[in-house]
């Protein structure tokens, strides 16, 4: 990210690849830290220039977390995508996307992070039973690029529908989101906000999370969704 970052400062055109093969200072959502050991992960960053209004940029990690949920299936996997960015299988963590959006006046620029695990037989402790990898399901070795052009593919053909066909999009995450019709709870860590209970029911045409609270329908645009199976 760090580097994709300097390089669309510098003027990298949209679509401009960042291929790590290991990464030490990785980040994720909310500062939180993301380590990968050398060839086990598809680590990858990509500047985007998206023909998007600001308000419409919430699609892109949208678009990622389906594009990458869609690339795998070429190993016989079928994924989910988990709001806001993530992609899932089994109820374990797949891949992880992040978007960071910067404006030049009215043009955002967006450096896409994708890490995808794709070689790991074996997790640390801390996240052995909240992980997955291309390689645990499949049984077989994989090479941590061997991912790469189908994913690059599918984010090209869904960043083009964010853009032209944004129902289409929608509909299609609507397909595989992780937990749609399911209880959720959303927490906002570092923000002083109140936590949303209830039952997700949808995307929002700006790509939120549609709760329904019971007292109401709540859009959440950012935060930490839990499926919730104990809630009512």
């Amino acid at each position: 990210m760090t580097e994709a970052t300097a390089w669309a400062a510098e003027g990298a055109p949209h679509g401009a690849l960042v291929v790590a093969e290991h990464q030490t200072a990785g980040r994720g959502r909310h500062g939180r830290a993301w380590e990968a050991a050398p060839g086990e992960s598809l680590l990858v960053s990509v500047v985007l220039r998206p023909a998007l209004a600001p308000d419409r940029l919430g699609l892109v990690p949208l678009a990622a977390g389906l594009a990458v949920a869609e690339a795998v299936a070429v190993f016989g996997v079928a994924a989910q995508v988990k709001w806001p960015n993530d992609v899932r299988l089994g109820g374990r963590k797949l891949a992880g996307v992040l978007a960071e959006a910067s404006w030049t006046g009215s043009v955002p620029t967006v450096i896409l992070g994708i890490g995808l695990n794709v070689a790991q037989e074996a997790f640390p402790e801390a996240v052995a039973d909240r992980a997955v990898s291309l390689r645990r399901v499949t049984g077989r070795p994989i090479d941590r690029l061997a991912p790469l052009p189908a994913v690059l593919d599918r984010l090209a053909a869904r960043l083009a529908d964010a853009e032209s066909m944004p129902d289409r999009l929608l509909r299609d995450v609507e397909a595989r989101l992780d937990g749609l019709g399911e209880a959720v709870a959303v927490r906002f860590p570092g923000v002083d906000r109140a936590p949303v209970d209830g039952r997700a029911v949808g995307l929002a045409a700006d790509g939120a999370l549609r709760v329904d609270t019971g007292a109401g329908e709540v859009a959440v645009y950012a935060g930490e969704a839990t499926l919730s199976p104990a809630l009512p």
